[in-house]
């Protein structure tokens, strides 16, 4: 008898649990058989770590930010590249997940990923250079690339219809960790050593995923008399021009001009390569990113709010640690302690939602969850300089409270949309657009943050001169001080104009700060009517 006529190999009674999917591949009846019901949740929290070791080396980097810009003179359009080379990365090795899923199995691909993501940060620790370190960046984006596709597919393999908002809920703790935690842990070790020790400060979970993913991790299910699928190299490389071109372009701007030639090129270059992209995978027979799934409105709309949750949890991340260095002058450990109510606000609501996605109309939580996050955005856009640190905290936490209410729906309402035949594409679909729109939203948030530094800073340079009386009765008040505390005089009449200069150039930034916080809140006003562009979906009934 087989295993799915319910006896084992051995003739004895079989283990396989009654709700196991029927898309269950047999690599995964065979880890059903071998662990009992309970292989469902002992792959989940195995899952759960390896994602949590890439996704805390997401966001570590980002409290360490002002430690790298000073050792190696960086603008923020140079430093934002810290950040957006991880998710472009992986946005393209996402992609290849299903390619390398079907050719080597889910237990090879996991281990690969874990072992370039090791690779990574050893060399991201030792590196000299702005191009080694985004080169480890790159790496260990292309290990999170593999692995967060994975994830979300086996959960559809191994959990139930009724049950899978529940373990996309448990699931994305391992994601909302990472913004939580990953701030407080790379302040820790700036502290404590040197921004060099973030990037090995997530190796212990990255070590403990890959002894463990050997025994736990199904095999693969392809014959090895037949042909591997192929890859499609092409469109992966297209996709690979297109970002990273539209990314450069940006970033490079503000250094080159926005109507240089080289700018001009860049992202004429994108475009058409993005463009030949979209052609080009509606004709290959074994597209990296199906075009069909795009055909659903259920999904399309609901990837919106999937691109737009990127945005907040990316860019939202990296700013306020910035912010709260930059400007208000925290240490880089109370920048990231910071961000842990707000991940635990998180962890709280992410399973309630996953829950409730399994029997409320998901619109009803998404669109909760958008106005929390818009209204959290909208009080950050009005931050000063002296905005108490808890205040700050409790805005954070609200932003949070809105994103545990958009993921889970979304995720799971976009993927619901498609037939299981492309099942592979949707979850890789719904991977790419979190990251993609993660990527180029801390690339425009970063360019823009720059280009408003410098506009409030000539702004307010131009009201300081001698027909400002104010400017004028300040300044002798400071450089009188300058005297009592026993400086001469020039030099006290001239270091007065210094301490203006630099409040000049606080203020100018507090008011770039409040501008980005201004972009995001209208652009979640925007996304809160793509709701009404999304059907209502059918809900899936809890078998009796």
């Amino acid at each position: 008898m087989t295993i799915a006529s319910g006896l084992s190999p051995a003739g004895g009674a079989s283990r396989l649990p009654a709700d196991i999917p029927a898309m269950a591949g047999p690599a995964v009846r065979e880890q059903f058989e071998r662990f009992g019901g309970a292989y469902r949740w002992i792959l989940l929290f195995t899952m759960l770590t390896g994602s949590m070791s890439t996704m805390l080396a997401a966001t570590t980097i980002n409290v360490a930010l002002p430690a790298i810009i000073g050792a190696f003179g960086l603008g923020q359009d140079q430093a934002q590249w810290m950040s957006t080379a991880f998710l472009a990365s992986s946005t393209i090795a996402m992609l290849a997940n299903a390619w390398a899923m079907a050719t080597f199995g889910a237990r090879a691909t996991y281990v690969f990923g874990m072992v370039i993501f090791v690779a990574g940060s050893l060399l991201g620790a030792v590196s000299s250079t702005l191009e080694l370190l985004i080169l480890s960046r790159g790496l260990q984006g292309i290990s999170a690339g593999l692995l967060q596709p994975m994830s979300m597919f086996l959960i559809f393999q191994t959990f139930p219809d009724n049950k899978r908002g529940t373990a996309m809920g448990v699931f994305s703790i391992g994601v909302v960790l990472a913004p939580a935690f990953g701030p407080a842990l790379g302040g820790i070790a700036v502290d404590l050593a040197s921004w060099r020790l973030v990037f090995v400060a997530t190796l212990p979970l990255a070590l403990v995923a890959l002894g463990i993913a050997p025994f736990l991790m199904p095999r693969g299910d392809r014959n090895p008399n037949m042909p591997r699928p192929p890859l499609d190299w092409p469109g992966l490389l297209l996709l690979a021009t297109a970002v990273i071109c539209l990314l450069a372009g940006f970033a490079g701007g503000n250094r080159d001009g926005w109507d240089s030639d080289k700018t001009l090129l860049r992202f004429g270059i994108g475009v058409v390569a993005g463009i030949a992209f979209f052609f080009w995978e509606r004709r290959h027979p074994f597209p990296a990113l199906n075009p069909k799934v795009f055909m659903f409105r259920q999904f399309w709309s609901a990837g919106l709010i999937i691109s737009a949750t990127g945005i907040a949890i990316y860019g939202s991340t990296y700013l306020i640690p910035m912010f709260v260095q930059l400007v208000q002058h925290y240490s880089p450990t109370a920048a990231g302690i910071m961000m842990i109510p707000a991940g635990l606000a998180m962890v709280v609501g992410f399973p309630i939602a996953g829950r409730l996605t399994d029997r409320v109309d998901p619109r009803w939580l998404l669109s909760f969850g958008i106005i929390c996050f818009a209204i959290s955005a909208f009080l950050l856009s009005h931050v000063t300089a002296l905005t108490p640190y808890w205040v700050l905290v409790g805005w954070i936490i609200l932003s949070r409270v809105g994103i545990s209410f958009c993921m889970p729906p979304s995720n799971t309402t976009a993927v619901r949309a498609v037939p299981p035949h492309l099942l592979a594409s949707a979850t890789g679909g719904v991977s790419f657009l979190m990251q993609v729109g993660g990527a180029f939203g801390v690339n425009i948030l970063a360019i823009f943050l720059q280009r408003r530094t410098i506009f409030h800073g000539a702004h307010l340079s131009g009201e300081l001169n001698e027909t400002n009386a104010q400017m004028l009765y300040e300044h002798a008040l400071q450089a009188q001080r300058l005297e009592v505390g026993g400086m001469p005089q020039v030099q006290a009449f001239q270091s007065a104009f210094g301490i203006f200069n630099q409040h000049v150039a606080n203020e100018a930034m507090v008011l770039a700060f409040r501008d980005c916080f201004f972009v995001i809140f209208v652009w979640f006003i925007i996304v809160l009517g793509a709701i009404a562009l999304m059907p209502k979906p059918k809900m899936v009934q809890a078998p009796r």
